[in-house]
């Protein structure tokens, strides 16, 4: 296994991705080495109708569950999830 690929951020959330269950997985249940296992499974989004707006509130609400700041959390996050590919237009 490559070690490079767990150096990845998730392609919708931004989640960093460290370790191998972090990974999404595609169809045939293979790895997934562009989304996090909470955004993509079995070859699908999990919230397939989430808008990049909803994407930046929920993510800002995990970062704030996890000890940061809503303003730390909006400063990080706003900036990155566009330029995700999955929000890429």
């Amino acid at each position: 296994m490559d070690e490079q690929k767990y150096k990845d951020i998730c392609q919708s959330c931004a989640m960093p991705m460290e370790k191998f269950a972090d990974y999404g997985t595609n169809q045939d249940e293979s790895q997934n080495y562009e989304f996090c296992t909470h955004c993509y499974q079995k070859g699908a989004f999990t919230q397939p109708n989430i808008s990049m707006e909803q994407m930046i509130n929920g993510c800002i609400g995990i970062m704030v569950q996890y000890g940061m700041s809503e303003e730390e959390a909006k400063a990080q996050i706003e900036p990155v999830i566009p330029t995700l590919k999955r929000w890429k237009k």
